[in-house]
């Protein structure tokens, strides 16, 4: 079934009509190969402490013991046939600790896992709202020449009373055709956002249509993103997860002072009888004068530990955890100092993201009203031959950047929104990524 849903949704996708920032995103959680990638890793370390916790395997001996070398017969003509079995003892919750060592890998694992998930939703916003804008773009330029086509209609009616020149008309076409060349290079640009958002989908779509418009009331409150930073960052919390690491592994290390059991059990045949001693009854050899020898069989049992407290052997441990503590103090400094960089930069998407929503509204309510009504009077100055269509021009150039940096002030809202979100580790602003 989930399987199905996902054709569906990539159809849906790759059709005409215009595909939401999660849509995608949707689509890279499902198929992003980096991302499976760290998951194996995850189910890695899973199976890697299940195999540190189990006993290591029992060792089987078998010996034949003084065989005569002009004799093949290794079963009747060895002095002694011996069967042992062996089996080494991990004491003091040494697997447990070795296993639970383990496992707090996977703690930085998720991090990356999260860190990973992160970048890609980041860089498919960063190069989905570039897109938007690029479509924008496109829509402004033929916004343009259709005003221009509709002044070249206004002023043919009057070109046949001599009251514009045949030339004015040629200059306006030449500025459609400039504008032409413009979405020409704007739809190949177009086509290079839409590449670089299938990198990280995992899956090609042949063409993306963003939304034709966005939400740009977004409010970012910089203490509270500082404390969703400290509390959710991945980075930082991989950090963390390394610290806790290797407190595992101190406590792992800790145990390895306690002795290791072996035991081992051994079963001997002596197919020639018992071998002579100063102590053997020699009256039983003449009893059985002619007589096979019978054999005869005997066991042993053996038990032994290691001593690992032992002075040549104790200061290995010793200094194992020394160096472990050494690099959860390292660990400690470098979380710090990466911390103060994050704030920083946090402080400065904040002031991004405040700086683009005070242009947008200086452009929505101010800047693009003030230059429509100045395109409008020089359009009706030139039909009254009071300003000649140089003037004409400009301003329809001008109203077209302005227009152009309405809704790059609108992107720009929106990328430093994902750059926030990058940063704290959390989709504090949009609610669309904080999956894993």
């Amino acid at each position: 079934m989930k399987k199905i849903f996902f054709v569906i949704t990539v159809m849906l996708t790759n059709a005409i009509y215009p595909q939401s920032v999660d849509s995608l995103i949707n689509i890279a959680f499902e198929n992003n190969p980096l991302l499976k990638s760290f998951k194996a890793k995850i189910e890695a370390i899973q199976n890697r402490s299940e195999s540190v916790s189990q006993l290591p395997p029992p060792t089987l001996g078998v010996e034949f013991n003084q065989v005569p070398i002009k004799s093949a017969n290794v079963w009747d003509d060895a002095e002694s046939n011996s069967l042992s079995l062996s089996q080494m003892f991990m004491l003091g919750g040494k697997l447990g600790a070795m296993r639970e060592a383990e496992l707090k890998g996977i703690g930085v694992e998720k991090a990356n896992l999260k860190t990973a998930a992160i970048d890609i939703v980041g860089q498919i916003k960063m190069n989905y709202y570039n897109l938007w804008m690029i479509e924008r773009k496109i829509e402004i330029q033929k916004k343009t020449n259709d005003l221009l086509k509709q002044l070249i209609n206004n002023l043919n009616v009057q070109l046949s009373t001599n009251r514009v020149s045949q030339a004015d008309i040629l200059s306006l076409t030449s500025e459609i055709y400039t504008n032409e060349t413009q979405i020409l290079n704007l739809q190949n640009e177009k086509t290079k956002y839409i590449n670089t958002i299938n990198r990280y989908l995992g899956v090609r779509l042949d063409t993306i249509q963003t939304v034709s418009e966005l939400n740009n009331n977004i409010s970012a409150d910089e203490k509270e993103l500082e404390k969703v930073l400290v509390d959710e960052n991945p980075e930082l919390n991989k950090m963390n997860a390394m610290v806790e690491m290797n407190k595992s592994m101190i406590t792992a290390n800790r145990k390895e002072l306690v002795p290791d059991l072996m035991i081992q059990g051994m079963i001997m045949r002596m197919p020639l009888g018992m071998p002579l001693t100063t102590k053997t009854d020699l009256t039983m050899l003449t009893m059985g004068m002619g007589e096979p020898a019978k054999t005869e069989y005997m066991y042993s049992i053996m038990a032994s530990i290691t001593l690992p407290f032992a002075p040549w052997s104790s200061n290995k441990y010793k200094f194992k955890e020394e160096e472990l503590l050494s690099s959860i103090k390292g660990i400690e400094y470098e979380k710090e100092d990466m911390q103060n960089n994050m704030i920083s930069e946090l402080k400065n998407n904040v002031l991004k993201l405040n700086n683009a929503k005070n242009l947008l509204n200086l452009y929505s309510n101010d800047v693009i009203p003030s230059y429509e009504k100045s395109l409008n009077a020089q359009i009706i100055s030139y039909q009254t031959n009071r300003t000649n269509l140089t003037s004409v021009i400009d301003a329809f150039r001008m109203l077209l950047m302005q227009n152009m940096n309405y809704y790059m002030a609108q992107a720009d809202i929106q990328m430093a929104a994902a750059e926030i979100e990058m940063m704290v580790g959390s989709s504090v602003l949009n609610k669309n990524f904080d999956k894993e």
